[in-house]
């Protein structure tokens, strides 16, 4: 049996987006210095790739503002 993810509309985007966002943020908001340095490029590159993801589910297009 074939199943079909939903796919998420604009809003929900949107919110994935923030979300995606805000976890990037939550992870380095405490940090400074030599902790900061060290977490900050593993948490951009889990950004990047979800933002990546995100991109997709879009099906390319460009986020609107």
């Amino acid at each position: 049996m074939t199943t079909f993810a939903a796919v998420p509309d604009t809003h929900d985007l949107e919110a994935l987006t923030c979300a995606a966002w805000t976890t990037y943020a939550d992870e380095l908001r405490d940090l400074d210095g030599q902790a900061y340095a060290d977490a900050e490029s593993p948490a951009w590159e889990r950004l990047q790739a979800a933002l990546r993801e995100l991109e997709e589910m879009r099906g390319g297009q460009p986020a609107t503002r």
